[in-house]
């Protein structure tokens, strides 16, 4: 086709010339995709009049065809059969020369460039690009189409009518102190001070927390520290008792989602949820004040200025009215009020507005590791200072909720030899202001890898083994909204042919060293590949560690094995999660990280201050560190997507199993044995694996050029499909949208990854009074879903 493409986002270098990629029917069949084959077009022909000279012909050529039949039958039927000698390795002939990972690594490595990440950026943060609105659901779903269809060999945009919420600029939300009479002061902001031209954009949504419910509510002010269970419970300890209170927690350690659960079920009348100056803006305790100078904030320094203000929503997993199916036209809704969305309005604010408040909180004084970075002493409240004795906090919220369309834009570059057989790089387009790092700058790295592989599939230089699938999702900021729809609406597909799926959500949020969050057996590969990757760090590279794995191996090791790299369990928070727990696919998300160990995000996180100026001056001004993720993304695609064997190593699964029921024993074996609980099954399953995976391992270190194509075929479907023997489609107790029972996140923090989550929530409960028959519930089908694993590996 002739490409009209006029894009910013950076097209092929010859994208005006002819781009068809042809596939013999023959040799490589049908598949679900669709991908249009070469088949002769049928011709209908105008009738002939027929000839005593055509009967005569005719009748020749049947009595000739009679003839040849019964030779043929003579020939197959009655002859004896030859044995049937299946293909082998060597012998599949690809459409495009195959080369190896190492020449492949060096083309795509040299293709991509910083400066095409860059532009990318640049394009794509210029405006606001908020869910369900016409920026990010037309015109940036129109560029992405547009330049992969030049690109690759097939794109799909997948729409979904989903229930969104925003905050209603005629009636803003806030927070103030009511005196008696119904006057409001001390009113908190909804919009955040600009300091650029870009930030003073009039479409900046103003702040809020997604599905916060609309309403007033008045009470008594309570600071609850994080708004976590212990943090109640010691609240409980102290006499404090915050029904029809207006609560208070600092951002972080949980899921802001989790924080206005637990408020509600602890019978909150409203939440405000604010930075505090100690988390985000790089403040000792009792040091800030609202006199104090701007010099070292943000657009000084990195730290989040006084009015600065994280928005984000407080639901996970896909739609509210669609649970557990994709929010299509015919799909049924159910009613908003069984949604499970909050009851409580909920509003976040920044620490400038947060100080009006706490400072002038009465009651007994919270422990010092509740302290923050504000100049004052924090109190648990309950009543305000003399001053204002007789007040209340008053909360507003005007939220509104309503069914909007999003988009998913899925492109495709066709496997040579498995074309069935998925390897899936996603990144979610949307973004609450601008996003400058979240989550762009992963959606300009994932355009740069599309780019430069689409460049040697289109030039004839190479096409891989199995289909690798790009992914932008839509209204991931919502909940996780658009990846959950699409695994819902292909579940049984991605089931049965997914083999594994990465996630950049933020490529770049520091400089300190390389992370990763995966499931097990892909560690090793995670390893393999970042050692060939430049290190970015020019002082890492005088310090002797010229790759990627060696900077993230010397600065954040495994405390339990320091000769490797530190690999984080998987929870949820970001697209992945679908992949994970709905369908058992081997997950794993990537990106370069800070080394501050005490905040939970990068300090604009989801501000209006998230930009390509903030990216620019303070987090990747060169963009190398970029494009290091770039060329981990493509080694991760070429290793799994174009190796004879998935290079998978279900042994580094089973050590992680017999690690983690080693770490559950030490933490609860005591109060387990007290009931008359036993492990000893769990162990006893993780050793069956242990052989399993053994086993499995040994076989595919068996393979060589003369293996036949039926056994490595069978081979690479055991490895992709360990996943899905852990998956119990029950879920797990009380969360059953969470199906995966080695992995899920924890019950009390969606963002955080729990090991053995249905065994440790029932423990929780328990100790709380809950069953002890449930434990061994849960203990019983933990173990039979890790046997379920290793039949999968068996013959």
């Amino acid at each position: 086709m002739t490409s009209n493409y006029s894009s910013p986002l950076i097209p092929l270098e010859d994208s005006s010339e002819e781009f068809a990629i042809e596939y013999s029917a023959e040799k490589y069949g049908s598949d679900e995709l669709g991908f249009r084959q070469n088949h002769t077009p049928y011709r209908k022909t105008s009738s002939v009049a027929i000839t005593k000279r055509s009967l005569f012909c005719w009748s020749i050529f049947g009595a000739t065809m009679v003839f040849i039949i019964g030779v043929l039958i003579g020939r197959f039927v009655f002859a004896p059969k030859l044995p049937e000698t299946k293909p082998k390795v060597a012998e599949v002939v690809p459409l495009q020369k195959q080369y190896t990972y190492s020449e492949m690594k060096k083309m795509l490595f040299n293709e991509m460039k910083a400066e095409n990440i860059e532009k990318n950026l640049k394009f794509l943060t210029k405006n606001t690009h908020i869910a369900g609105s016409m920026k990010n659901e037309e015109v940036l779903v129109k560029d992405i189409t547009d330049a992969w269809n030049v690109q690759l060999d097939k794109v799909e945009v997948y729409p979904y009518n989903v229930l969104l919420s925003y905050p209603n600029s005629s009636s803003p939300n806030y927070v103030g102190v009511m005196f008696p009479n119904g006057t409001v002061t001390r009113k908190s902001n909804w919009t955040e001070t600009p300091f650029t031209t870009s930030e003073k954009q009039d479409d900046v949504i103003h702040v809020f927390n997604a599905y916060g419910a609309a309403g007033d509510a008045t009470g008594h002010l309570f600071y609850v520290n994080y708004g976590r269970i212990e943090d109640y419970e010691l609240l409980v300890k102290q006499g404090v008792n915050v029904t029809s209170g207006i609560c208070m927690a600092r951002y972080g350690k949980i899921f802001r989602g989790d924080k206005a659960r637990l408020a509600e079920l602890n019978k909150c009348a409203g939440l405000v949820i604010f930075n505090d100056p100690l988390d985000f803006a790089g403040q000792k305790k009792h040091t800030w004040n609202s006199q104090k100078g701007g010099k070292d904030v943000y657009p000084n320094s990195w730290w989040l200025p006084p009015s600065g203000v994280q928005r984000g929503s407080l639901h996970l997993n896909g739609d509210p009215l669609t649970p557990d199916y994709p929010a299509l036209n015919i799909t049924y809704r159910i009613p908003e009020s069984e949604s499970f969305l909050p009851t409580i309005p909920v509003q976040p604010i920044g620490y400038e507005d947060a100080y009006q408040l706490l400072s002038i909180l009465g009651g007994n004084d919270a422990p010092s590791d509740w302290q923050g970075g504000m100049d004052f002493t924090y109190k648990f409240g309950g009543q305000f200072d003399e001053n204002h004795k007789y007040c209340k906090a008053h909360i507003h919220v005007a939220n509104y909720r309503e069914r909007r369309t999003i988009k998913t834009v899925i492109g495709y570059i066709r496997g040579w030899h498995e074309p069935d057989r998925y390897v899936l790089l996603g990144n979610h387009r949307d973004a609450w202001t601008f996003g400058g790092l979240d989550p762009s700058s992963g959606t300009a790295v994932m355009l740069e890898v599309a780019r430069a592989m689409s460049m040697h599939v289109k030039n004839g230089k190479w096409r891989p083994r199995r289909t690798i699938v790009f992914c932008s999702w839509g209204a991931e900021e919502y909940g996780l909204i658009g990846s959950t729809e699409w695994v819902e609406q292909m579940e049984k597909m991605l089931f049965l042919r997914a083999v594994s799926y990465f996630n950049i959500d933020i490529a770049v949020q520091g400089t300190g060293a390389f992370r990763a969050l995966s499931t097990p057996g892909l560690g090793k590969l995670l390893f393999d590949v970042t050692k060939d990757v430049p290190n970015p760090d020019a002082k890492e590279i005088k310090q002797k560690r010229p790759s990627v794995y060696d900077t993230w191996l010397a600065k954040n090791f495994d405390f339990d094995d320091k000769t490797k790299p530190y690999i984080a369990n998987i929870g949820s928070g970001s697209d992945y999660t679908s992949f994970l727990q709905k369908t058992g696919v081997a997950s794993a998300d990537i990106r370069y990280n800070y080394l501050y160990h005490n905040i939970s995000s990068y300090p604009v996180y989801h501000s209006v201050h998230d930009t390509f100026a903030y990216m620019k001056q303070f987090i990747d001004p060169e963009f190398s560190y970029s494009l290091a993720i770039a060329r981990v993304a493509a080694g991760l695609l070429i290793r799994t997507g174009d190796a004879c064997v998935l290079p998978f190593k279900p042994t580094d699964y089973a050590d992680k199993l017999a690690k983690l029921a080693s770490l559950l024993q030490k933490q609860s074996g005591t109060v387990l044995d007290q009931h008359s609980i036993s492990l000893e099954n769990l162990h006893w399953a993780i050793h069956q694996f242990k052989e399993a995976a053994t086993k499995m391992d040994a076989k595919v270190q068996l393979i060589n050029s003369t293996s036949d194509l039926i056994h490595v075929r069978q081979i690479n479907d055991k490895l992709f499909q360990i996943n899905r023997g852990f998956i119990d489609f029950n879920g797990v107790p009380g969360r059953h949208y969470y199906r995966h029972t080695i992995f899920a996140p924890s019950s009390h923090d969606s963002y955080s990854g729990a090991a053995f989550p249905g065994i440790v929530d029932t423990i929780f409960v328990a100790k709380r009074g809950g069953s002890w028959d449930d434990v061994k519930k849960e203990i019983s089908i933990v173990s039979l879903q890790i046997l379920a694993a290793a039949n999968l590996m068996a013959d």
